[in-house]
């Protein structure tokens, strides 16, 4: 359902300026005016407000946490139901390799879906094994969302935010050497320049989040750029 091009993540944590699903429905808005070929949104509150917005594709999730498991991007059945009941026909799922809360493996989990639902399923993983291993259970689209995120990815020595660590581009590279499966950029890729270079490096797609939907975040970017040039300066 998703058309190559830009997909942009609607999304804002409960302690952010934007939070809320009529800011978020509007955020979705404003990318389908501007050709985003699709949106990205968290929680069945703003992706009932979105799809009230907008008419592009919606990729749905629940960020969900389950205490002593890392999955948490719509990490069980329950989840999905949860989306589908409201209309969600794109739904991203947690597709690491960690263990996951209900104790299905992600062959199960896959399969219980396409069992129970007509819908496609975007994979969010962390690594290219995870991305192979994905596209061999016959999801839609393999995104690099959690690159960088997870504990055995982060980069623990940068002193930067999460949000404003470099893509990865290698990752896409080898992806797309070794499946078929239409590849998502995303986690970080903040800009037109990053953008271009994940399609010339194979993506289908590239999502987008806080380059675009917040602000907090791009006002920070740009600050520290700037204090850069000033502490020089001094």
């Amino acid at each position: 359902m998703i058309k190559r091009g830009l997909i942009v993540s609607c999304q804002a944590k409960p302690d952010e300026p934007l939070y809320g699903n009529i800011i978020m429905a509007k955020l979705a808005k404003a990318a389908e005016i501007g050709g985003a070929s699709a949106v990205r949104v968290n929680t069945t509150a703003d992706v009932i407000a979105c799809l009230k917005e907008i008419s592009i594709p919606l990729i749905g999730l629940i960020k969900k946490e389950y205490e002593g498991f890392y999955p948490y991007i719509t990490p069980t059945m329950a989840e999905v139901d949860d989306l589908y009941k409201i209309g969600c026909r794109i739904i991203a799922i947690d597709a690491t390799s960690y263990d996951r809360p209900d104790g299905l493996t992600l062959e199960e989990f896959v399969k219980n879906i396409r069992e129970k639902y007509d819908v496609e399923i975007l994979a969010d993983i962390s690594t290219v094994e995870e991305g192979v291993y994905a596209a061999s259970l016959g999801v839609d689209y393999v995104a690099t969302t959690l690159y960088g995120y997870t504990p055995d990815t982060v980069d623990k020595n940068s002193e930067l935010i999460t949000e404003l660590r470099e893509p990865n581009f290698e990752i896409i590279k080898e992806l797309k050497a070794k499946i078929d499966t239409p590849i998502v950029a995303e986690g970080r890729f903040w800009d037109a320049k990053n953008a271009v270079k994940a399609l010339d490096c194979g993506a289908y797609a590239v999502t987008i989040g806080a380059g675009i939907t917040r602000p907090q975040i791009i006002t920070k970017k740009i600050v520290d750029e700037m204090n850069e040039f000033i502490d020089k300066e001094n």
